[in-house]
């Protein structure tokens, strides 16, 4: 159905816009976590051990770049280094390190027709849809971006 498609591709898209935005931060929720000290916690033997600074038990540890489990089922993945996953429940923005961006580009959209998606590029974006699921793909230097929704 062409709604779902579009529907597909303009959700793809905000996700990636989303997730390109959050990249260009310092992980910071806002200005005021600057002023927060970090979290001390108490030596085990006081008389030997100075205190240590940890992060807060309910933030995640920086820099996971363990792909999500709920990625659609047989959606090929782009050669590269993931360096960066972002999104939850069937929306993900994943970040690669790739030697030659065009050629990453260029045989990822190759990989997806392979897998029966219906591949579109446009100035340097690729974007890919199969089902309910989308694929966007857009890379400057040696960075790939990957927007998937499903």
């Amino acid at each position: 159905m062409p709604w779902k498609r579009t529907s597909s591709v303009i959700a793809a898209t905000l996700v990636m816009g989303l997730g390109l935005t959050a990249c260009g931060g310092d992980g910071s929720d806002s200005k005021d976590d600057a002023a927060k000290p970090p979290a001390t916690t108490a030596p085990e033997n006081p008389a030997s051990d100075a205190p240590t600074t940890e992060a807060p038990a309910s933030e995640a540890p920086a820099g996971d770049t363990s792909l999500p489990q709920d990625l659609p089922e047989g959606l090929p993945l782009p050669t590269g280094r993931l360096t960066s996953v972002t999104g939850g429940k069937g929306a993900y923005v994943l970040t690669y390190t790739v030697d030659d961006q065009a050629s990453a580009l260029d045989s990822y959209r190759k990989a997806l027709e392979g897998k029966g998606y219906t591949v579109v590029e446009i100035a340097g974006t690729v974007t890919a849809t199969k089902g309910t699921d989308a694929v966007s793909v857009a890379g400057t230097g040696t960075t790939l971006v990957v927007t998937v929704s499903s």
